[in-house]
């Protein structure tokens, strides 16, 4: 259950992309708590609590995470496999949206544990619809369920 705003991690390098990330899922969940890791590495240390991230009352777990695949030094799939790595994984949520030109990049993903696979659209009104529906498919049931008390 959650007991306050649900939190948002978007781990993506290109920083316009985050933003509109940022603005839509608000848009689509008024309260959600957004916040945006710059690329792979930085995306692990905010999962693993490390320093600057210590502090989990000002960086709360994520209850949702959307991950580029294509970042440079740490990418998508080491994030992933990261994530698979730790106890209670499943903890972790993932949302694979990216714009890897690999045919390959949702099976591989969806094999290292994302939850689902979204191709990211070159225009920006697709893009805030496609974090829109990311954001009610996979945080809107968990909200509504919290905010009536019940446990999913």
């Amino acid at each position: 259950m959650l007991m306050s705003d649900p939190t948002l991690l978007v781990i993506e390098d290109a920083r316009e992309h985050a933003i509109l990330v940022r603005v839509a899922a608000r848009r689509a969940l008024p309260g959600l708590d957004v916040r945006v890791a710059g690329d792979g590495r930085e995306g692990i240390a905010y999962l693993a609590g490390t320093p600057p991230f210590q502090d989990r009352r000002s960086h709360p777990n994520p209850d949702l995470i959307i991950l580029d695949l294509i970042m440079p030094e740490v990418d998508g799939y080491a994030v992933l496999q990261w994530i698979s790595e730790q106890p209670h994984a499943e903890r972790y949520p993932v949302v694979v949206l990216t714009a890897s030109p690999d045919p390959a990049a949702e099976e591989r993903s969806l094999a290292l544990g994302a939850k689902a696979f979204y191709k990211k659209p070159d225009d920006l009104d697709e893009l805030g619809r496609v974090v829109k529906e990311i954001v009610e498919n996979y945080l809107g049931e968990e909200v509504m369920a919290g905010s009536l008390g019940l446990v999913l």
